[in-house]
């Protein structure tokens, strides 16, 4: 072991033990006020995630920061008033814990929502940032850490011709003796925060748990200090929007501090869970399958695993631009190791809004390491058509318009759905007169297809089963040699060998081609006939 590793292992053992030092004595007390609230003004479409967002920032606080369960008000959806009162009951849980000597208070407070630079926005009602730091400074807490999630947040803290301070100058023979206020903004004065469906929340929310969860902790030592969860989310935020066409989103931060120390926002020393993901991952997304969120992201590098509550959590991996899935549980006290043959070929899209008076984009954006493919397919092309009452006879064949509907719920490897209308076509070019016939008809498939990327063109091929209707229409001999205009129907089963071609031509469309080689079982005249139903068709696939 080297000078280096063994300075490492040093710090990390005394950061451990002045964190468990000061939880086992009570010497530093927190309290947390997390607030979200999808609900801005009258002019604002609502967020779908702030909420969402508030109730995984209290989840981490407690299962990994050192807040008592009893300790953090969470107010989802909730008015001006509330967080009043919740601000209220905090000081006087401050005020309870400085009754024991020696003890300091910290106070975390949390905010996603809508803003407008000059005030948070609460189901329409406004709380400037100016009334919200002086309820904060009046709780008497001895460092107070903000975080607000909302668009043109870098403007409603930062003081008139102030600028940031100094990171913290750590010493490890000091205990935690910092005092004052530190804010953090997840969008600098002009900017929108953003969010997305993939990650189901904020980007720089999600990226800043998913630092406290682990990912932030580049020094190895179990510990995620405020600065480290800080900057994690300022890289991860930028990182991730900067491909955006909306524009980038740059956090910022305000520290007025006293004193020395790092205060440590979360623990890994001892989770009640931890995943580690298999070697080569590009990108990691942890979902917690009972709450439907995404809770926890890994970037490309050294830091593979991340701690978690017990539980089910669905796993989506991203490697050599394909997206693999699979489900995990945890047990307490389990360290889950993942690996790459547990895990299946998917697909994603992600979709952006702004926290702003824009509300939600139109587009959709796809990730960057999206499998090609295309969902939703319509197309036409031609079928051919036979005589179905005479089978056995040569009859020359008939060529029809095809009309197909497809769904395809992956763009990999899985199952397929499609509707196919034939339109009626005349067998031989005879006319009604001659005797001819109008052959068409409906038939509903699904079928398992493997599939194959090339840059922008995808492939697939497999077999398709279902059934149909065709309606045969001409003027036939009856029972006693005249002819009259009649309609048949019969019913079959149909057996089908499906090869698709897709050439991606913009973000959401694609051409379509698809030959097929299907064939329908009939009875005529008490033997089993297969109708030959070979069909091409070219249209245009539409990601929903």
């Amino acid at each position: 072991m080297g000078v280096r590793e063994v300075e490492v292992t040093a710090k990390g053992l005394l950061l451990v033990s002045m964190f468990a030092a000061l939880s086992a004595s009570a010497e530093t007390r927190r309290v947390a006020i997390v607030v979200g609230n999808n609900a801005g003004n009258g002019s604002l479409a609502p967020l779908r995630y702030a909420e969402n967002d508030a109730g995984k920032f209290a989840r981490v606080l407690v299962e990994l920061g050192d807040v008592g369960p009893d300790d953090v008000l969470l107010l989802q959806g909730r008015r001006v008033a509330d967080l009043e009162r919740a601000i209220a009951d905090a000081k006087e849980r401050v005020t309870g814990f400085k009754r024991v000597p020696d003890t300091r208070a910290v106070l975390i407070f949390y905010f996603s929502g809508h803003s407008d630079g000059e005030a948070l926005e609460l189901g329409g009602e406004n709380l400037p940032y100016a009334r919200l730091k002086a309820m904060l400074l009046g709780t008497g807490a001895d460092l107070r850490v903000a975080i607000v999630d909302a668009c043109k947040s870098g403007a409603g803290f930062r003081e008139k011709g102030g600028r940031p301070a100094e990171p913290f100058v750590i010493k490890l023979s000091d205990t935690l003796v910092a005092s004052g206020d530190a804010f953090i903004m997840s969008s600098a004065a002009d900017e929108s925060a953003l969010e997305s469906s993939e990650v189901m929340g904020s980007y720089f929310t999600h990226n800043f748990i998913s630092g406290l969860r682990g990912a932030a902790d580049s020094s190895g030592d179990k510990l995620v200090t405020l600065a480290e969860a800080y900057h994690f989310a300022y890289d991860r935020t930028v990182s991730a929007t900067s491909v955006l066409p909306v524009g980038v989103q740059h956090p910022s931060y305000d520290f007025r501090l006293s004193g020395q120390g790092e205060l440590v926002l979360a623990s890994l020393v001892k989770p009640s869970a931890t995943l580690v993901v298999p070697e080569g991952s590009e990108r990691s997304l942890v979902t917690d399958v009972i709450r439907d969120q995404v809770i926890v992201e890994l970037p490309p590098g050294p830091i593979r695993e991340v701690a978690l509550s017990p539980g089910q959590y669905g796993l989506r991996l991203m490697k050599g631009g394909q997206s693999f899935g699979g489900r995990i549980t945890l047990s307490e006290g389990n360290r889950r190791i993942v690996k790459w043959d547990e895990l299946t070929l998917q697909t994603s899209g992600v979709a952006v809004a702004r926290k702003g008076p824009d509300g939600e984009l139109s587009q959709q954006v796809p990730d960057a390491k999206k499998t090609v493919g295309d969902p939703a397919v319509i197309s036409v092309g031609i079928g051919m058509s036979r005589d179905l009452a005479d089978l056995l006879v040569a009859q020359p064949v008939g060529l029809s318009a095809v009309l197909r509907v497809g769904f395809e719920p992956t763009a990999g490897d899985g199952l397929t759905f499609s509707l196919w209308g034939q339109l009626p076509a005349m067998i031989g070019g005879r006319d009604f007169a001659s005797g001819g016939l109008q052959v068409g008809g409906i038939m509903g498939r699904i079928g398992y297809r493997w599939a194959w990327t090339l840059n922008r063109f995808w492939f697939g091929a497999g077999p398709e089963a279902g059934g149909g209707v065709f309606l045969e229409r001409g003027n036939l001999e009856n029972a006693v040699g005249m002819r009259e205009l009649r309609t048949e129907a019969a019913a079959c089963p149909v057996l089908a060998l499906r090869g698709t071609a897709r050439l991606k031509l913009f973000s959401v469309v694609s051409m379509a081609l698809d030959l097929d080689f299907a064939a329908g079982a009939l009875m005529v005249n008490g033997a089993l006939q297969f109708l030959p139903l070979p069909t091409g068709t070219l249209g245009l696939a539409v990601d929903l």
